[in-house]
Order: structure tokens, then sequence, then C-alpha cells
């Protein structure tokens, strides 16, 4: 017979949006031990679907050397919006134990405000010189793995966006072909400070699944994903109505998630919970 946890960690990898509605009506002191046993395959995508504060009251429990590995999986969008709720100390001590490209990912957005589309943005896409070739743009693109639509874009002095290349244009030139030469003029940009739901109609989304992310004076810094906008807006109107925590209860969809809520609360119970620590005053921490 399945242990409670074994019970537990199943009905969070099958159903991390449902869990993370749940595990958002316990304590988050009391919900932390589940998600430091968890494997942070498993924790990542349930606190990346709670609502960012809670998240980062979890985290604030949760084993030192685990948050780092679940934020790597979060990846810089979701993962900033939970640290912008976590202390400055905390907050870099995390940071310090990343990888340092993915650490600057990180910095980058903690820059913007949560509700900016710079926030949301991926600082890492591929951004070249137009003097690359195309053979040295596709085997960069092989080492970043992308998957889906595509887009190479082309920066120039000051990091300012030229122009865009998309894989089938690749793929039909010679391999020496300068990036320059292939590159179109990119008919859309975001600025990185305009608010997130100020984008959601934007006219680029009908063309690209990606657009790209621009400061003052068209410098590129990024590139947002349609999907990442779509999980953003979700995340964005669920802030609003709860006003940070709120009543949770009216988001389980049936009596059949209560029943798995109590089933995960019994296990969350089961597992050891952090002592309060006592301060000189007497008072706890």
């Amino acid at each position: 017979m399945a242990s409670t946890e074994d019970l537990s960690f199943a009905f969070l990898e099958a159903h991390p949006a449902d869990a993370a509605r749940v595990l958002e009506r316990i304590a988050p002191q009391n919900v932390a031990p589940l998600l430091t046993n968890a494997p942070a395959r498993l924790a990542a995508p349930v606190l990346r679907a709670m609502l960012p504060l809670h998240a980062a009251r979890c985290m604030e429990t949760m084993d030192e050397d685990t948050v780092p590995g679940v934020l790597r999986i979060m990846g810089p969008q979701a993962g900033v919006a939970v640290l912008h709720y976590v202390p400055e100390a905390r907050r870099n001590a995390l940071l310090a134990q990343m990888p340092t490209a993915l650490a600057l990912a990180f910095r980058l957005l903690l820059g913007y405000p949560e509700d900016t589309v710079g926030a949301w943005m991926d600082p890492r896409v591929l951004a070249l010189p137009g003097d690359i070739s195309v053979e040295l743009a596709l085997a960069r693109l092989r080492e970043a793995e992308e998957e889906g639509d595509v887009l190479v874009f082309v920066i120039g002095s000051g990091q300012r966006l030229l122009g865009q290349v998309d894989l089938p244009a690749l793929l039909r030139a010679a391999a020496a072909t300068p990036l320059s030469q292939i590159m179109r003029r990119a008919p859309y940009t975001l600025p990185a400070r305009a608010p997130i739901r100020a984008v959601e109609k934007h006219a680029g989304w009908d063309d690209f699944q990606l657009l790209p992310v621009v400061e003052r004076e068209e410098r590129f810094v990024g590139a947002l994903d349609r999907g990442v906008l779509a999980r953003a807006l979700v995340r964005n109107r669920r802030v609003r109505s709860n006003g940070g925590y709120g009543d949770l209860a009216a988001s389980i969809a049936s009596g059949y998630w209560l029943g798995v809520s109590s089933l995960i609360e019994l296990g969350v119970a089961l597992l050891p919970v952090a002592k309060p620590q006592v301060n000189g005053d007497g008072s706890e921490s």
C-alpha cells in the first residue's frame, strides 16, 4: 500500500495547479516540509502555480539547499515573480548558489516591477551581431536547444535591435551569409516597462509566438513568449482578486479536490515541522 507521502507526491505530479490551490490554504511553515522532501521537478511546478506571496513564504522555511534547484526548474520569469517577495539578504544568498548566467538573468528581471513586460521576458533568447554567419547562428541554436517558433534577434552597437531572422530563412541561406543580409526589420516590439496587461491584445501576437522587448532607443533586452504572457495575466488577475491571500477555497473545482486536500494536509502533518526559534527577549521568530 502506498504511503501518504507517495500519494501526496503523485498528486503534486499529476495536478500541480490543483495542488497549489490546496497548499495555499495551509500555513507556509507546514507546507515547506512537503515541498522540501518532494523532488525538485515536482515542487517547482506547484510553486510556479501558487500566488507569488504564498510561494515566497513557503520558500522562506524550505531547506536552504533545496530552493536554488527549485528556482532553476521554475525558470527566471516564474522564479522572479516569487523572489520579489523574498527578503533581499535571502534572495542574494539564493542567487549566489545559481550558475552565473542564470543568476544574471534573474537579477535583470528583478530590476523591473513584477507587473511589467520586463519582469516576464526571457533575457536569454538568442541575440547575435549582424556579421555572424548563418552557419554559426545555426550552431548556436543547436546549443540552445530552442523549441517551438525560433527567432534569432540581430543586434548592433549599444545592444540596439536591428532585426530578426526566422528558422526557415536560416535554413535556406548559404552557410557563409551574414545575418545582416537575410534579417528583416522586427515589425513589432514591446516596451520593457509597459504593464503586462497593456500588451495582452497587441497585434504582434497574431503573427508571432515571441516578440522582442526593448528599452529606450530600441535597446534589446529580451523577448516575451505568448504562453508566458498568458500565465502572467492569469497570475496577476489572481493576485488582484485575492488581495495576496484571500479566500482560496472557492478555487477548488469540486468536492473531489477537497477530499484530496484532506489527504495532502494529512501528509504534511506527518512530516517534521521546523520549530520556531526563540529570541533573547522570549519572543518567537
